[in-house]
């Protein structure tokens, strides 16, 4: 690929790396880095307080290749970090990678490619989710490229900043930042708030990126801390916040729903607390519950209609467990 730099020297791609304690995993995704067919680009690797070897990981690689460079700060969770990035980023476009994934080659060089062609603010691409022994095809493509309609497209689609590159000037000239302290939904919330600013956005039909899932699911949800679930619930009230009801009420509403599974499953509540917060969802209706799954289905509507101890008891039983949504 030819490459041009920028006039002002800086790179063409920013990639910011969010890293706590990946000390495992985060040489898989820099050598995925390293390996980009495209060259113009640097990579910020932000160590938010891990107390492993990841920092010494990220001195590394930034002592081996002038285009890495590590930055140490406290830990503050992944919104933060996030926004660290950002604020220390150079390049014309940026994009974000988690230290636990890793990218195919072409990855930076088909993402900018299509952004210069098209001269859009975004460009979205597929993924991979990584499952151990199997893997799954996941396509991002939008059902509408509409200006009106990209903020119900950002609600529907997959949330991840890795697959979504965007231009820098975007969001530096209109002041939209990541949420302060908010470690669930951090990435949605950003892509909402560029879609009600009326970005143009295009798609690649190819699968740039892997989400590494692996982690056991079974463990995962019930191991998830009451902080986790509270997380839920302030993404939840900050899209109610960001959008209009009017429009966006049944898929906040299916939001909801996912942060009530979730609390379900961690055991965070006693029957009264949480029929004090989550009560007036009872409203919602069974075919518009956000799950395919009978199982979960009838765990949400256990619990909302008809006893909140059952549906704990359910949720405990190994057939009924599944998978967070993410």
């Amino acid at each position: 690929m030819s490459e041009t730099v920028n006039k002002a020297g800086r790179p063409a791609v920013s990639v910011i790396v969010a890293v706590f304690n990946a000390e495992k995993t985060l040489d898989r995704l820099c050598q995925s880095l390293v390996s980009q067919t495209m060259t113009d680009f640097e990579v910020l690797l932000i160590d938010d307080g891990s107390t492993d070897a990841s920092g010494a990981v990220c001195d590394k690689y930034a002592g081996l290749d002038s285009r890495f460079k590590t930055f140490h700060k406290s830990n503050e969770g992944i919104g933060s970090t996030r926004q660290f990035g950002i604020d220390h980023a150079a390049g014309e476009y940026t994009i974000h990678a988690d230290s636990d994934d890793w990218v195919e080659p072409d990855w930076l060089e088909q993402l900018y490619s299509k952004a210069i062609e098209t001269g859009v603010d975004m460009v979205i691409c597929d993924f991979w989710e990584e499952m151990g022994y199997r893997r799954n095809y996941s396509c991002q493509k939008p059902d509408s490229f509409d200006r009106n309609e990209l903020a119900m497209e950002f609600l529907k689609l997959h949330g991840s900043a890795c697959n979504k590159l965007i231009r820098r000037s975007t969001y530096m000239d209109s002041g939209i930042k990541y949420t302060s302290g908010l470690n669930y939904g951090e990435d949605k919330l950003f892509n909402i708030e560029l879609a009600i600013l009326g970005i143009s956005i295009e798609y690649v039909p190819k699968a740039l990126y892997h989400y590494e899932m692996s982690v056991n699911p079974d463990s995962a949800i019930h191991s998830i801390s009451l902080k986790q679930v509270l997380c839920r619930e302030r993404y939840v009230e900050y899209l109610r916040a960001l959008l209009p009801d009017d429009i966006f009420r049944k898929e906040i509403d299916n939001r909801h729903l996912e942060a009530v599974y979730v609390a379900i499953c961690s055991g965070s509540f006693t029957k009264e607390q949480f029929m004090d917060k989550f009560a007036f969802l009872s409203r919602v209706r069974w075919k518009e519950y956000p799950y395919e799954s009978f199982s979960i289905r009838l765990i949400l509507w256990t619990s909302l209609h008809c006893s909140y101890s059952l549906a704990l008891a359910m949720s405990g039983i190994k057939q009924f467990k599944r998978r967070l949504i993410h």
